[in-house]
């Protein structure tokens, strides 16, 4: 509703002025110039009310609140403590403060001497240089009071979680971290104690694999991921009743060099399973690979310079020359045709394909034990027949006995046959002329 103000003012006036109007005082000089003294009348203040339309509106302020200060964590506080510290350090104030001196040349009338300087030391005692060269102490040493010990939980966590890591001898350690960082958090303290070249010496000792792995730019382990592979060794090793590998510097060597424990595991499978529990190709592998470990097997398995595919290739070969052992055979790691002594008949030559090159051509253990047992029940009367025919046809010795039995070869086989076949014609001859008429031709 708008209110017209002019209007209401000009109703009220009016209606005043037709009230009976109080009678008119007069002054003295009024009376003498008989002037009559009116008052006027005026609206009163509160009489006037302006209309909501015309009122200026009230602005209510919000009140204004303190900042919130936060809490900082133990994290930031700690770092805030080694910053002030290191500031501290830099510019030899605090607690590397160096002790006070007085550089003031005076004459020490006791003595007659030049007093260069004084130096008062940790002790409470004073030493006096003088300018021959010469210096005096004096007072008496004071034994400063105990440093109080703050009580702090971290610590004692960090002790139990060292011997869990089996590091002992640091109390030393942790009582100079204590006592430059005495509200330093659990976390923060093992930072130091791996990372820090002040105190790490005995981190770095337990964990000697981290260092060379660090120098040679592979990642570092956790203490755990360390851990956890080191029981894992320990675990192989128990079953295989090898307590000869159960120590540090093995656990260090493979975990320098990358041998998780599934590798390890297979090394040691590789010469306990395929290699010492059969004797005949313990005694191949030693023959061929001597050098490898002939007194340990087991060791040179587990030198990290010796590479799965390589063992594996090696343990096949003493498997396959383990075979003709078995049968009664020479074993040779390489290929050979050359005429071996002892043998019954000087005019045959005894080669052989070598067992590593039987390995690389993929022939297994079981063929390998098949076909030298073949070899072994046909080569007497090859070697034999070979020796009356040989000066005109092909010679069938051992190697051509282990190309037909171990790689398949035909022509091997034609060689045995006409072997087979130049006995039976000689049979026959020999039995038209009466002479052994009651024997065989001898087959192979």
């Amino acid at each position: 509703m708008v209110i017209n103000v002019r209007s209401e003012f000009e109703k009220k006036q009016a209606a005043k002025s037709a009230a009976p109007k109080p009678p008119v005082q007069t002054s003295t000089a009024n009376q003498r110039e008989n002037r009559p003294v009116t008052q006027t009348t005026r609206p009163a203040a509160e009489s006037y009310k302006p209309s909501p339309a015309t009122r200026t509106p009230t602005v209510q302020t919000k009140p204004v609140q303190a900042p919130v200060r936060r809490t900082p964590t133990a994290g930031e506080a700690a770092s805030a403590r080694y910053a002030a510290e290191a500031a501290d350090f830099a510019a030899g104030t605090g607690k590397y403060a160096q002790p006070s001196t007085v550089d003031k040349t005076t004459t020490d009338e006791s003595t007659g001497k030049t007093v260069l300087r004084s130096v008062t030391n940790a002790d409470g005692t004073v030493t006096i240089f003088y300018s021959d060269g010469t210096s005096e102490t004096f007072g008496t040493p004071t034994t400063p009071a105990k440093k109080e010990v703050i009580p702090n939980v971290a610590y004692d966590t960090i002790e139990s979680i060292l011997r869990s890591y089996n590091i002992t001898d640091i109390a030393s350690v942790l009582n100079t971290i204590r006592d430059e960082y005495p509200e330093a958090s659990s976390e923060d303290v093992l930072t130091l104690l791996q990372f820090d070249p002040r105190y790490n010496a005995k981190f770095n000792a337990r964990f000697a694999a981290n260092v060379e792995r660090q120098k040679a730019g592979k990642p570092v382990l956790s203490p755990g991921e360390y851990l956890k592979l080191e029981q894992g060794y320990i675990k192989i090793f128990n079953a295989y009743n090898l307590p000869t590998f159960k120590t540090q510097s093995y656990y260090d060597k493979f975990i320098k060099e990358d041998l998780d424990v599934v590798e390890v595991t297979d090394r040691v499978q590789l010469a306990f399973d395929r290699v010492l529990n059969d004797e005949p190709t313990k005694n191949a592998f030693n023959k061929f690979f001597s050098a490898l470990g002939f007194s340990d097997i087991v060791a040179g398995m587990l030198d990290p310079i010796n590479q799965i595919p390589a063992l594996e290739r090696k343990v096949k070969a003493a498997e396959i020359g383990g075979a003709a052992l078995r049968q009664g055979l020479s074993a040779s790691e390489l290929a050979s045709t050359e005429a071996q002594a002892n043998v019954p008949f000087s005019n045959v030559t005894r080669g052989t394909l070598g067992a590593d090159v039987l390995a690389q051509q993929g022939v297994t253990k079981a063929q390998a034990e098949a076909g030298f047992r073949r070899v072994a029940e046909v080569l007497p009367t090859a070697e034999k027949l070979s020796s009356i025919y040989g000066g005109t046809e092909a010679q069938y010795g051992r190697l051509e006995a282990e190309q037909e039995q171990l790689q398949g070869l035909a022509s091997a086989a034609r060689k045995r046959q006409r072997l087979s076949e130049l006995e039976a014609a000689q049979f026959r001859k020999s039995s038209g002329l009466g002479r052994g008429a009651l024997s065989s031709p001898t087959s192979i």
